[in-house]
Order: structure tokens, then sequence, then C-alpha cells
């Protein structure tokens, strides 16, 4: 019956002025919020591994399992792992891509992910050779986009312990920078949009090092103790 109710996906065409430019990233983050409360659950019944790469997997399984279960054929958009990059060879961890021909297979959406645990190199979720809101400043993550995400991990202590260390490490790059190739600014700390059911979602927004643009980050830290 819910397949029945609604009406075919059409994608918007490059002339039509009937959509706003960012119209597909609202559907594909719409998406993500309605069902990324329920992989906190789905992960921990079939777990096998705490590692980064692994739970990736599962999250992308997981929102594809969504589309299937939920019949939602009229959502043309494909989750995947370490979607290429044309410019730079670190991959994010999960691309989402537009099923058409009539595109280069470029990812409207990309995700970084990063485990929050007592065996990990946290403060890489924002600096270092891995440091996933760096990478995105740099332009080696998603050149071609402005809007983006980040998945969090939260295997040990508690999401708010979490946030609140994200927020000090960014306070302290901007505070203690000695790196004259990027630049971090006071007003790029994240803030709480909305709670999820074992999720809470955040934004930021952080200069690039190339040209005038910004890249904003949707944050989702997803409780997986």
């Amino acid at each position: 019956m819910l397949r029945n109710s609604q009406s075919p996906y059409q994608l918007p065409l490059s002339n039509d002025l009937s959509v706003p430019d960012n119209h597909e990233v609202e559907q594909i983050l719409l998406f993500v919020d309605n069902f990324v409360s329920g992989f906190p659950n789905y992960y921990k019944n079939i777990k096998d591994s705490d590692r980064e790469n692994r739970v990736s997997d599962f999250l992308v399984h997981h929102f594809q399992l969504c589309k299937i279960e939920n019949n939602l054929d009229y959502f043309p958009y494909d989750f995947r792992k370490n979607p290429t990059q044309e410019e730079s060879t670190k991959e994010t961890d999960i691309g989402v891509f537009v099923l058409t021909r009539g595109r280069k297979p470029y990812p409207l959406l990309e995700f970084e992910a990063k485990r929050f645990s007592e065996s990990s190199s946290n403060e890489q979720y924002v600096y270092g050779n891995r440091g996933g809101i760096e990478r995105f400043k740099r332009g080696h993550h998603s050149s071609h986009l402005k809007v983006c995400g980040m998945f969090a991990y939260v295997q040990s202590r508690t999401i708010d312990e979490w946030f609140t260390k994200v927020n000090g490490w960014l306070t302290d790059k901007f505070n203690n920078n000695s790196d004259s190739t990027i630049t971090w600014i006071e007003k790029e700390q994240l803030l709480k949009h909305s709670n999820l059911v074992s999720v809470v979602k955040y934004f930021s927004n952080h200069p690039r090092v190339k040209g005038t643009d910004n890249i904003e980050l949707w944050h989702y830290f997803i409780d997986l103790k």
C-alpha cells in the first residue's frame, strides 16, 4: 500500500527552475534522517567487528535495505562504499549516487566516517593526516560538493562527551594552529540540530583552503554501544 501511495520520483532537469539547486541533497538527507535511527539495533544484531570500514559496510547495507523494505523504488539513489575522487586519491567512506545514465557517476553527497572509542585516534575526526573535517577543508574530499556529511560511530562514552571533545579540538585548532597551509576560524564548531533515536544530528560550516566557498557538514553521532 505504501508503494502505491508514492508517486514516481522524477529527477529534476538541469533547466528546471521549479526546484532549488540543493533539492536532491535535501531528499537524501531526509532519507538518512528517517532511517539512520534503525541502524544501531540492526548493527548490534549482526555485528562481527568494531572496525570502521566494517561498520560502514553495515551502514550502507542498512540504507540499501531500507529502500527495499519500505518499497522506495521512487528513490533513485544508491549508497556505495569509498567513492573515488576526480582529483584526489583520498576517498571518503560513503557516497550517494543518482541512478541515471545521463550523468557521470559523481556522488551527489559524500560522508566521512570515524569511530569514537578508547582505542581510536579520536581527534582525527577533526584534524590530522586522516582528519575528516580537515580533508573536507583542503578539498581532498568532495571538492565538487558544497554539502557533505560525517558519521560518528560512538563505541564508548556518550554522544554528549564526544560532541564536547570535537568542539574542543576545533577551538584548539583556532587558538593554536601552527600550520600555515590551512586556516581555522572561531565559528567552525558543531551546532546541535536535532535529536533522533540513538542518534544526534549536528551542523557545521567550514572555509575551504582553496577558493572562497565553504563546505557545509551534517554530522550524525550514532550510539553503537
